[in-house]
């Protein structure tokens, strides 16, 4: 784990095994990179659980522990739309082709929907942790892909996520302009 066992590293640790992770412990990774060099995105997601389906459902998590701005904070889920909305070509040069979704056929690949992100807040008393989910709420309106959001206090009781979006691939594609050659 790249992050060590710091605040942040104990706080993904923590997520981890209030989110059932003793259960499917060997499922998930820690600091998994997302990068697109073609567009200049890399980002990394705190933690990946992938379940022992028959589609291997994948579930994207990010632990916040207050310290960065809400700005930030919001920009990180974009971040996650803008991966889930690249598009690659697959054709020879000259060729009729076709695009293709680059998370399905590079990093996700027996996903049928980009998996949903969930957002873990955490490092702050519980009051100052609803502003921040507020906020990030705000900051995530009209975004393309699932994520939902709670606050590490009520994971670890069991309470139910705040869904802030749902996954429309739909949108998703008319905003992001389709690759028609290399």
């Amino acid at each position: 784990m790249r992050a060590g066992f710091g605040p942040h590293g104990i706080a993904v640790i923590e997520m981890i095994l209030a989110c059932g992770g003793r259960r499917h412990l060997c499922g998930w990774q820690v600091e998994v990179n997302h990068a697109i060099k073609a567009i200049g995105l890399s980002f990394s997601s705190d933690a990946v659980l992938t379940l022992p389906t028959a589609t291997s459902e994948v579930r994207l998590f990010e632990v916040d522990n207050g310290t960065m701005t809400r700005a930030r904070l919001a920009k990180g889920d974009w971040d996650y739309e803008r991966y889930a909305g690249h598009r690659a070509w697959e054709g020879a040069r000259g060729t009729v082709g076709r695009t293709y979704d680059f998370w399905a056929r590079h990093r996700y690949t027996r996903s049928r929907l980009f998996p949903t992100l969930h957002v873990v807040l955490t490092g702050l008393p519980e009051h100052l942790l609803q502003g921040r989910l507020e906020a990030l709420a705000r900051g995530v309106e009209g975004i393309t892909i699932a994520v939902l959001v709670t606050t590490l206090p009520r994971l670890k009781r069991g309470e139910p996520w705040y869904e802030l979006a749902v996954d429309d691939d739909h949108r998703r594609l008319a905003r992001y302009a389709q690759v028609f050659s290399r």
